[in-house]
């Protein structure tokens, strides 16, 4: 595989098998490529392995190919713009283990070598940064990153790029106690994402209008959500939970299964992205309650992730559930049969038996 192919492959990878083998290729690829090549699969490999959440293989790779970029930014200053592109995702990668100090040397580190050329990259970091202290709650700080991207944005004529910012920055306006304007923004940013319809952007904006709606225009927002294809985990636990709980209310008998995939949706975007969404204990309680296979396999859940996510050793594992068979077969190498309704479940079983096999855990 040449290098080309191989980035080509990471980009359309679909699941953590697809990128465990894109590893051993792209390390194989390191041993044969110098120069420029030799930085693109650096480049790749720090982000395989950020995916991967293998964070610290994922350091040493963008370390590496910024090592090597400086090098050659040395002799063709052309090279500048791969070193900015290294800081950014050294930025990105210890904005996600909260090393919130390194991220913003990475980030006013690149600021200082973009030149106006650039301008797209500069609003890209810019970004970055304002979102970073939004997170933190530094608003002066948030604001005054977010309106210089959005700034830049408007030159560009980017709808979508232009209603994501006018988003964060509502979302900076909101924890700031600026509700009435955080609501106008966002009816702003609904406008500008809806010209270039992208379902993915317009899900994040009226995730954060739903405060401002009254229950019918939420019922609305809801059933147009639930037409989106590839929402985020932590949009999709959300619109889940929502009709388990309307199910619940008119007792049609399908809330517990609703609950229990809201509660797996929703421990995924915790566990890979640090998402907070719904309360997923919330929903694995709700199926408890029900009652039969399912209850069971909700507390055999509820353990597992009290036990290994929340370091509660107190906790005592009860395997003899369905889906504790499940994932005992999984820690032996033993393929598990999917069936439609399982789907969701046995996404959560296969992350926590590779948390487990990674941590060589000890488990009953």
């Amino acid at each position: 595989m040449r290098v080309d192919e191989f980035i080509d492959a990471f980009n359309s990878a679909r699941d953590f098998s697809d990128l465990e083998k894109l590893v051993e290729i792209g390390e194989r690829l390191l041993k044969e490529s110098e120069g420029h090549e030799k930085g693109r699969v650096l480049g790749t490999l720090g982000n395989i392995y950020y995916a991967l959440q293998r964070f610290e293989e994922a350091e040493k790779a963008y370390l590496d190919a910024l090592q090597l970029y400086i090098k050659l930014a040395e002799e063709n200053e052309d090279y500048t713009f791969y070193v900015v592109g290294c800081l950014y995702n050294l930025g990105n990668l210890y904005q996600a283990v909260r090393k919130y100090g390194d991220a913003e040397m990475a980030y006013t580190d690149a600021l200082k070598l973009i030149d106006d050329a650039n301008p797209e990259q500069r609003m890209a970091i810019l970004t970055a940064l304002g979102t970073m202290y939004a997170k933190l709650d530094i608003h002066g700080m948030a604001e005054k990153y977010l309106v210089e991207a959005f700034n830049i944005a408007k030159t560009t004529g980017d709808a979508r790029q232009i209603g994501m910012l006018l988003n964060n920055l509502a979302v900076v306006y909101m924890r700031g106690g600026r509700k009435r304007e955080a609501g106008m923004i966002l009816r702003m940013a609904l406008d500008a994402i809806e010209e270039c319809g992208e379902d993915e952007s317009i899900a994040a904006v009226l995730q954060n209008l739903l405060p401002f709606l009254d229950d019918a225009e939420i019922e609305r927002v809801m059933e147009r959500l639930e037409k989106f294809k590839n929402l985020p985990l932590d949009l999709r636990a959300k619109v889940v939970y929502f009709k388990a709980k309307k199910a619940e209310q008119s007792g049609n008998g399908v809330s517990s299964e609703l609950y229990m995939k809201a509660a797996c949706l929703a421990f995924l975007a915790y566990r890979n992205f640090g998402y907070q969404s719904i309360n997923f204990m919330h929903c694995l309680d709700k199926v408890i309650e029900a009652g039969g296979e399912s209850g069971r396999d909700a507390m055999t859940l509820k353990k597992l992730i009290l036990r290994y996510y929340y370091g509660s050793q107190t906790v005592e594992l009860d395997l003899n559930s369905r889906a504790g068979e499940m994932l005992k077969a999984m820690l032996r190498g033993e393929s598990v049969e999917e069936n439609e309704g399982d789907s969701d479940l046995i996404s959560v079983l296969k992350v926590i038996a590779q948390d487990l096999m990674r941590t060589d855990a000890e488990i009953a």
